[in-house]
């Protein structure tokens, strides 16, 4: 077993200037001798890569990295896989360039994967910090920093399809199996939902407690626009790895678990009037056999095209989290 085996990590950056620096220095601050890292300006409008380049500068020869710098902006799917099959680690991370990696997080998850032989993923708790200055870790703690709750490990794919039980940007994936699957799947708008159910359906996850990343909540992130009203570009990727995730399904509590995830993503595309989507998580929910009374009132709504996403909005902007 090697002590410090490489790591990979991939930093994707788009219009993230006030961050950026911020990132690096936490890649440089892990303290892990055995890295490789790849930074990617996904064509950014704004002072990003001068930013990179300055960091570099002011930071060589002590730090390097392979830098691409795109003219214009390409899938991210497209682009991280296309980058990944330049990269030689033994392990991979997907680092975005408004986060940060917190102190000894690379050195205790590698750790942890090769304590776990044949295990795909390790995972870890996250800071999340919202845009109003609040701050909570993704998974409850006592107030002295002790892990309150139970965190499911191992075979995860049901609970996995259910709902969001980990913070994907934690994840520090075995690069061969990462490889094994095909990595991310570029017809997506976003990667992490459809690699983690992709990866948890025939290999195990394993869990370092400890809180391994901050990661920022505001209304510039990509995620913030997993439910934009009448224009989600999520949304239609979400609804393409549900209807993947039916085909892989190998038990009826697995369909079980998928209805309530579909019904889930329904009503949020229903409140935020993403219409098209909506129509397709109700025809799924039919397909896996869904009924009663939300699933007749989701039917309706989403036949009707009642817009509220007004009020939508306003109960996110109430309440953030």
């Amino acid at each position: 077993m090697e002590p410090t085996p490489l790591v990979t990590i991939i930093l994707t950056a788009f219009n993230q200037s006030p961050f950026i620096e911020q990132t690096l220095e936490s890649i440089k601050n892990q303290g892990y001798p055995n890295l490789e890292v790849f930074i990617i300006d996904n064509g950014s409008t704004d002072n990003t890569k001068q930013r990179i380049t300055g960091w570099l500068e002011k930071n060589s020869p002590d730090f390097n990295a392979f830098t691409f710098f795109r003219q214009e902006t390409m899938p991210y799917c497209k682009s991280f896989n296309q980058v990944f099959l330049k990269s030689k680690g033994k392990f991979l991370i997907d680092l975005s360039g408004d986060d940060v990696l917190l102190p000894g997080h690379i050195s205790s998850s590698v750790s942890k994967l090769q304590q776990s032989i044949g295990a795909a993923v390790c995972f870890s708790d996250v800071l999340m910090v919202y845009s109003n200055g609040k701050e909570k870790t993704f998974y409850k703690r006592t107030p002295d920093g002790h892990l309150n709750q139970k965190v499911k490990i191992g075979d995860v794919y049901s609970s996995l399809v259910q709902r969001n039980i980990i913070s994907s940007v934690s994840l520090v994936f075995d690069a061969s199996i990462f490889t094994k699957v095909g990595g991310y799947d570029e017809s997506l708008a976003y990667e992490d939902f459809d690699i983690m159910v992709r990866l948890a359906r025939n290999y195990q996850f394993v869990f370092s407690n400890h809180i391994g990343v901050k990661k920022r909540i505001h209304s510039k992130s990509f995620a913030a626009g997993q439910y934009q009203p009448k224009k989600s570009k999520m949304l239609p990727s979400t609804l393409k790895v549900c209807q993947k995730i039916k085909t892989m399904n190998r038990r009826p509590k697995e369909d079980k678990a998928l209805i309530k995830r579909v019904l889930f993503e329904a009503k949020h595309a229903l409140w935020s009037a993403n219409f098209e989507s909506a129509r397709g998580f109700v025809s799924l929910a039919k397909a896996l056999g869904a009924k009663g009374l939300k699933m007749s009132l989701y039917d309706s709504w989403a036949s009707m095209k009642m817009d509220i996403s007004g009020l939508y909005l306003l109960f996110k902007k109430i309440n953030p989290r």
